[in-house]
């Protein structure tokens, strides 16, 4: 009798439908920026094992970005706060690709202004270039018209790692809150 019970376990289980997809893009197996070194604000070296522990959010920008930095850390403030006691269970992380001008106190400033345990990460400038390909991301300075300045056109994709720090999931800046909420509620409840 136990047998039979086995494989009807078995035959069952294999008929589970399977779990339904994330809204933001599944890269499970994905290793981008795994093995980098970072400074923080702090200047203390830091690595993605660090926030172990925490679903990570990772991305990228920088301090005089004019739309797409301030709104996406805005929205990521939201998101947090829309988790509730589960917020405390994501870390959001924004890697300057200006460490020219985005000096460790006007970094801190920017990102605690979002939300006071959000992350800075500087790099040095001459290591940008191999950051950003760690994370197969973007960052091209562009002179303004005048010549006088810069900006930096940049990549606005959203690194999210699970608790052991394993890359799962990229979403897109305008992704609707919501639906990034429930895809961190389920990595959350996934631990």
């Amino acid at each position: 009798m136990r047998g039979i019970i086995i494989v009807l376990s078995v035959i069952f289980a294999a008929c589970a439908p399977p779990p339904l997809p994330f809204n933001a893009t599944e890269v499970t197996g994905v290793s981008y920026g795994t093995q980098l070194q970072i400074p923080d604000t702090q200047g203390k070296s830091r690595s993605l094992a660090d926030f172990s522990g925490k679903i990570t959010v990772v991305f990228f920008g920088f301090t005089s970005c004019p739309d797409v930095c301030p709104s996406t850390l805005m929205r990521l403030g939201q998101l947090r706060k829309s988790l509730g006691a589960d917020g405390a269970a994501v870390r959001v992380i924004l890697v300057t690709v200006d460490p020219e001008r985005d000096t460790a106190s006007r970094l801190d400033a920017y990102v605690k202004n979002f939300d006071p345990s959000f992350i800075g990460l500087r790099p040095e400038p001459a290591a940008l270039e191999s950051v950003v390909k760690a994370f197969h991301a973007i960052a091209v300075k562009v002179p303004t018209a005048d010549g006088t300045d810069y900006t930096i056109d940049h990549s606005s994709t959203i690194y999210v790692y699970d608790q052991n720090t394993r890359m799962r999931l990229i979403a897109q800046a305008d992704m609707p809150i919501e639906q990034l909420a429930a895809d961190l509620r389920r990595l959350i409840a996934d631990s």
